[in-house]
C-alpha cells in the first residue's frame, strides 16, 4: 500500500529525547506512515539507541546516517528519501500528541487546495511548573507575526504537515539557514497554495539547553538573511523591528528595574515602534500563559500516555 506520510526527523546528539520522540511516533491514531531518521553525524550514541528501538519496536522505520552538516542538509535529505504523499516534521526532542498525524491528515484530504497545515503547541520544561500554549487560527496574520518577531513561531519543523508537490520541482529548506529554516521554508510554501493553521494543540515542545532559539548570534544571523529576502514581500522594515526585538531580550537580562527605566526612556524620547514590540512581547507570552493553565489538563494527560 502506497505510504501516505513520510515522518522526517533530524538526529544530533539527542541520546537523552529521541526515544520519547519516536514512542509518540508510535503513540499515534494514524498508522499509513514512515519515518526517516537522519543522523548527522551524532557523537552521543543516538544512532545506536535509535537502531536498538527501531528494531525492537514494529514501523516503517527508516535510519540515514551522513556526516555533520546541520539540520537543514538533513531534512533535505529526508525529503529526497521520502515517498509518501505528505510529508511531516519533527525534532528529535520534541513530542507528537496522539492525534497529530490523524488531524493534519484529514485536513488535508478534505481541502484539494490546501498545501500545508500548522497545528498549535504546548511548550513545556522538565518540571512542568508553567506551560505555554500557543494557538493561531489566522495563518496570514501568524506568519506576519513570526516574520516580524512580534508573535511565536509556527514551528513547522516540528508540528508542520505539507503536501508533495507533484507537479512541480519539490520545496527543499534553504540551507544557508540554520535556526530560521522552517521559518523561510513556510513562507515559500505560502506563495505556493493556501495554508492553515489549526487550533488544536498538535506538539509538545519541549524546552532544554543548546537549542537554536537560545542562539541569539546565530539568530541574528538567520534573521538577517530573512529581512532581505522578504521585507518587500511584507511591505515592513523587518530589520527594524528584529532590532527592536533583539534590544527588549538584552534589556530583559539585566531586571526588572533595568526595564522600567528603559520603558521610561523610550516613553520620553516618544520610540513607538520600540514599545510597540515590547507590548506583543508581553502580550504573546501572557495569552500563552493562559492558555496554558487552560490547557494544562490536557496537555499532562498526553505526557502520561507518552511515559506509559
Amino acid at each position: 500500500m502506497p505510504i501516505d506520510v513520510s515522518i522526517i526527523i533530524p538526529l544530533y546528539n539527542k541520546v537523552h529525547f529521541i526515544i520519547d520522540t519516536l514512542k509518540s511516533i508510535r503513540a499515534q491514531d494514524f498508522e499509513n506512515w514512515e519515518c526517516i531518521i537522519v543522523d548527522d553525524g551524532s557523537t552521543d550514541g543516538s544512532q545506536k539507541v535509535v537502531t536498538d528501538f527501531c528494531n525492537a519496536h514494529s514501523g516503517n522505520w527508516k535510519i540515514y546516517s551522513i556526516p555533520n552538516g546541520g539540520q537543514t542538509k538533513a531534512r533535505n535529505i529526508g525529503i529526497r528519501h521520502a515517498t509518501g504523499r505528505y510529508l511531516a516534521f519533527l525534532d528529535a526532542d520534541d513530542l507528537w500528541v496522539t492525534n497529530k498525524l490523524s488531524t493534519q491528515f484529514e485536513c488535508l484530504e478534505a481541502n484539494p487546495g490546501v498545501i500545508g497545515v500548522l497545528s498549535g503547541y504546548a511548550i513545556f520544561s522538565s518540571n512542568l511548573k508553567r506551560i505555554r500554549v500557543v494557538r493561531n487560527t489566522n495563518f496570514n496574520r501568524m506568519l506576519k507575526n513570526w516574520t516580524s518577531m512580534r508573535g511565536f513561531g509556527g514551528g513547522l519543523e516540528s508540528v508542520g504537515m505539507v503536501r508533495r508537490n507533484m507537479d512541480r520541482d519539490e520545496i527543499f529548506f534553504d540551507e544557508d539557514l540554520s535556526t530560521s529554516s522552517g521559518l523561510d521554508f513556510t513562507i515559500r510554501c505560502s506563495q505556493f497554495g493556501k495554508m492553515v493553521v489549526l487550533d488544536e494543540i498538535g506538539l509538545l515542545y519541549r524546552l532544554s539547553s543548546g537549542q537554536w532559539h537560545t542562539n541569539i548570534d546565530e539568530l541574528s544571523d538567520n534573521m538577517s538573511l530573512i529581512s532581505e529576502k522578504y521585507s518587500s514581500y511584507f511591505k515592513l522594515d523587518l530589520h527594524k523591528r528584529h532590532l527592536d526585538y533583539y534590544f527588549w531580550i538584552e534589556v530583559r537580562k539585566h531586571g526588572h528595574a533595568h526595564l522600567i527605566r528603559m520603558i521610561l526612556s523610550d516613553l520620553a524620547h516618544l520610540r513607538v515602534l520600540r514599545l510597540q514590540m515590547l507590548y506583543w512581547l508581553l502580550a504573546r507570552n501572557f495569552k500563552a500563559i493562559l492558555i496554558g493553565r487552560l490547557s494544562r489538563r490536557y496537555v499532562l494527560k498526553q505526557l502520561r500516555i507518552l511515559n506509559s
